[in-house]
Formats: structure tokens, C-alpha cells, sequence
């Protein structure tokens, strides 16, 4: 259901975790952010990640907002959402004021109780749309519902045990279980730990991801590797039957969870949602693009992007290298969302953890409509660039050292701190100079941009998640993310 209280004035920040191995990682988040955005019931929306760009510390730099509610699209309430999340984005509880803007923190998507819907009807689905049915679930059907497991916080599987007691206690099927991915009990040993002949897996996971897609079917039994095999459902083994289910993020009314997840937090803190004064609802990011696109003539440059007029003086984004080409020539992208999908892959069909990777693909153009459509269309193709462009020209722009990343680690990544300058220097050499078109302000060796006219320059103020992730590979060898 909609919130009680008018969010019209308000900004809402959608949280996932991304991934710099698999492309699908994020879309859930992306396709909720689009319905909410649709519906115009928020000012502005935006999403942030863990795993990709924008990161979670650039959350907060791209609405001015007074108010901005912060959702998770987490499964659970643990690591992420309980010690990551205020961490990077500097929360102190539910309400946090930050300068000049309230910051309100919402429960998890997946504490919410429609969840456990999602989930039946997911094992419901896995089944109707295969080649065989289980006629009486009740008696020889068992239901696993996995989740990841983390040693790092006992909230992270506490949801999933609960959703499975609520389930069993609904007589549905014979049994149902919790099952882990790295904790007891494992999902890799589905095989004992039920004597139904009938077996029905969901992943509780937001989306198909490198775990949900890839690992849990190999640890299953389904596949070697499910790129180069796939699998069927149902799976056979020893006269038992498996069926295997996608992940239940992208379920569409996760849209209407969001926004309750909203309202209930308005129902505990409802002084602090009244709507902010519209003197405090400026745009400044809008602002500066406006007046940076009046002052200066076009083409605009912004990394790989050229910005012109169209012939019907819309905004008009093609690859620069395109430039002199007829736009006849070009295949249009009509929409953010297929902008979106195009930058994700390379033209070798490479995904593209790194959106300043210059490897931006070529034979394209891009139409927006207005200001707004412009703004949406860079911040799918450079996320976050606008923000940081536009508090670096107000002065405003923090940047972060290395060694301060560093020491902010935490979990399995803490062991960074130990990489020293020289080891650092090597990484920037190896991945930030060849592989991304960021201008890099943080130290050591920082490289101020040099001001050209006419274009906006991409900026780096610290090191990403992917560099960290890469710092953790230099001193430990590679290893899931």
C-alpha cells in the first residue's frame, strides 16, 4: 500500500548488493527503482550497491533532498544492513540528520511478512511449468528454502528459519526446511536431510545472482557448470525428483513492499516524515547540468559520451567515437532502462563491472526527452558521475585517501589494511590506470582532472569496491566476492 503521508517532497534510496562477476545481480533493485519512479510518488529515486556503482558512499550525494528514505532490498536484517549500510552511508539509527538532511532507515524488503508468499509461490510455479507434478505435496514433498549463511552476523539467517517454521506450520508439504549455502545445515546435503522422494528448492535471495544462478545448482547436484549444461526441472536422482526455483526478488508487487516498508516506518516515527518546506526541495545536480549545457556550446563530453542536439532539439547521447557518423547509421536505444542494459556488456558480450571502463560500446544513439531523462540516462551510463561533478564544483566533495578505506573494512575485506603504498601503487598501475577513465583525486598519488571545456569530468574521490575487492585478491589469492 502506498505510504499515509505525502512523500512528494521526499527522495528514496533503494540499497542492493551488485556484483562485479554477474550482470543480473542488480536488476531487481533496477526494476523496482523503475516501478517506484513511474508512479511519481517520490520526488526522486535512486539506487545504490555494495558490489557495483554507484556505491553505497555515494548513496546520498545525488539528491539535495531534506528528506530521503533509505530501503534495503536486503532478504534479511544481519552484516549488511546492520554494520555495512550506516557505516558507508554514516547513519546513526533509524533517523539520522545529516547537514541538512534527514535520513530515514527502513526495515529490509525481506523482513517484510509478504515474503513468505513470494516464496510459495515461487516452489508453486517451479513446478506448474515443468513436464511433471507432485500430486500430493503434503505428504511426499519437501520444501528448502536456502539462504547464504554468514558467520559475520546470526540475523542473517534467522529470517530464513522463521519463514521455513511458518511454512512447515501451514501443512503444505510433507516438510520444509532452511537450508545454507556456507553454514549448517548445507544445501549440498539436501540428500539426507529428507526421505521425501519429491524436493522443492527455493533461493531466498533478491536475485539471480552469482550465487542463486551459478553456485547453489552446482552444489545441488543439477549441473557442473549451468553457463555451458544448464539443467531441467525436475531434476532426477536414485528415484527422487529435484526442482529447482529462480530467486524471488523480482517478484512485481516488491514494489508495494518497498513502499510499505515505508509506511511502517512512518507508523513509528511519525514527527520526523512531515513534508519538508518547498524552499528546501531544490535540485542542485539539475541545476548544474541545466546551467553547464546553457554556457557551453555542444558536442558535451562526459567519458566515452558525446552529448549534441537532435534535429527536434532533444538531447541526443551517442558513443563520441561516433560522432561523424550519420545517425542513420546508428541503431536508437529508446529507453534508460535499454541504455542501461547496453552498458552492462562489452562489444565481445564481456560484462562491464566498471561503468568507466573504456570499453563503452559503439553504433548506438540515445534520445531524452528532457532534463530529467538526460540526468536518468547519464546516471545509468556514468552512476553517480553528475553528483560528484557537481559538489566538486561547489567545493564540497569529500575525498578519501586510501589508507582511510582501508582501515573502514571490515568482515572479510579487513584484511586490505595490511596492503601497503607500494602495493597500492601496483593495484592503481594494473586496474585504475588502463581499465578506468576516472580521474583519480584520492592519495596516494592523486591525479586532479585537468578542465577542458565542454565536458564533465568523471571523477574517483576513493577507492571503489572493485579495487578493494581487488586489494583483497592481491594479498589473500581471488576468491568470491
Amino acid at each position: 500500500m502506498p505510504p499515509p503521508l505525502p512523500v512528494r517532497d521526499a527522495a528514496l534510496l533503494l540499497l542492493g548488493h551488485g556484483s562485479t562477476l554477474n550482470a543480473d545481480s542488480s536488476a531487481p533493485t533496477f526494476q523496482h527503482a523503475d516501478e517506484l519512479r513511474r508512479r511519481g510518488l517520490f520526488a526522486e529515486v535512486h539506487v545504490a550497491f555494495w558490489k557495483e556503482e554507484p556505491n553505497f558512499r555515494q548513496a546520498l550525494r545525488q539528491t539535495q533532498r531534506r528528506h530521503v528514505y533509505v530501503v534495503p532490498n536486503f532478504i534479511s536484517s544481519g552484516y549488511f544492513t546492520e554494520q555495512v549500510i550506516p557505516r558507508e552511508l554514516g547513519l546513526s539509527g533509524p533517523v539520522t540528520h545529516l547537514g541538512r538532511q534527514d535520513i530515514f532507515y527502513c526495515q529490509p524488503v525481506g523482513l517484510h511478512p509478504v515474503m513468505n508468499e513470494a516464496l510459495l509461490r515461487r516452489a508453486q510455479s517451479v513446478v506448474a511449468t515443468s513436464a511433471e507434478t507432485i500430486s500430493a505435496p503434503a505428504q511426499t514433498a519437501c520444501l528448502f528454502i536456502c539462504g547464504h549463511g554468514t558467520s559475520f552476523n546470526d540475523n542473517s539467517t534467522k529470517i530464513i528459519y522463521e519463514q521455513a517454521a511458518l511454512i512447515r506450520s501451514l501443512g503444505l508439504y510433507a516438510d520444509c526446511q532452511a537450508v545454507l549455502m556456507e553454514q549448517s545445515p548445507f544445501v549440498k546435503d539436501w540428500r539426507t536431510l529428507t526421505d521425501c522422494p519429491d524436493v522443492v528448492v527455493v533461493p531466498f535471495f533478491i536475485s539471480d545472482g552469482l550465487h542463486s544462478y551459478e553456485d547453489i545448482p552446482v552444489l545441488l547436484g543439477l549441473t557442473h557448470n549451468i553457463k555451458e549444461q544448464g539443467f531441467v526441472n525436475p531434476h532426477r536422482e536414485n528415484g527422487r525428483r529435484l526442482w529447482y526455483a529462480t530467486a524471488i526478488g523480482t517478484e512485481p508487487f516488491l514494489a508495494d513492499t518497498i513502499l510499505s516498508q515505508v509506511a511502517e516506518f512512518q507508523a513509528r516515527f511519525p514527527v520526523e516524515t512531515q513534508p519538508a518546506p518547498s524552499s528546501d526541495s531544490a535540485t542542485t545536480i539539475a541545476d548544474e547540468l541545466a546551467r553547464f549545457l546553457e554556457l557551453t556550446p555542444p558536442p558535451w563530453m562526459i567519458g566515452e559520451l558525446a552529448l549534441r542536439w537532435s534535429e527536434d532539439r532533444r538531447y541526443e547521447l551517442l558513443q563520441h567515437a561516433d560522432l561523424a557518423l550519420p545517425v542513420a547509421d546508428l541503431n536508437p536505444v529508446d529507453s534508460a532502462h535499454d541504455l542501461r542494459q547496453l552498458a552492462l556488456w562489452d562489444s565481445d558480450g564481456n560484462f562491464r563491472p566498471l561503468p568507466a571502463a573504456p570499453n563503452l560500446r559503439r553504433g548506438w544513439v540515445h534520445r531524452a526527452r528532457d532534463l530529467a531523462d538526460l540526468r536518468l540516462a547519464l546516471d545509468y551510463l556514468y552512476p553517480a558521475a553528475l553528483a560528484n561533478w557537481t559538489l566538486r564544483q561547489h567545493g564540497l566533495l569529500p575525498v578519501t585517501p586510501w589508507r582511510e578505506t582501508a582501515e573502514r573494512q571490515t568482515g572479510r575485506f579487513r584484511i586490505v589494511r595490511e596492503l601497503g603504498e607500494e602495493g597500492v601503487r601496483e593495484l592503481v598501475a594494473t586496474h585504475c590506470q588502463p581499465g578506468c577513465l576516472k580521474n583519480r583525486l584520492w592519495t596516494p598519488d592523486a591525479l586532479p582532472p585537468a578542465t577542458r571545456s565542454g565536458e564533465i569530468p568523471l571523477l574517483c574521490p576513493e577507492a571503489c569496491n572493485y579495487l578493494v575487492g581487488k586489494a583483497r585478491e592481491k594479498l589473500k589469492g581471488p576468491g568470491e566476492e
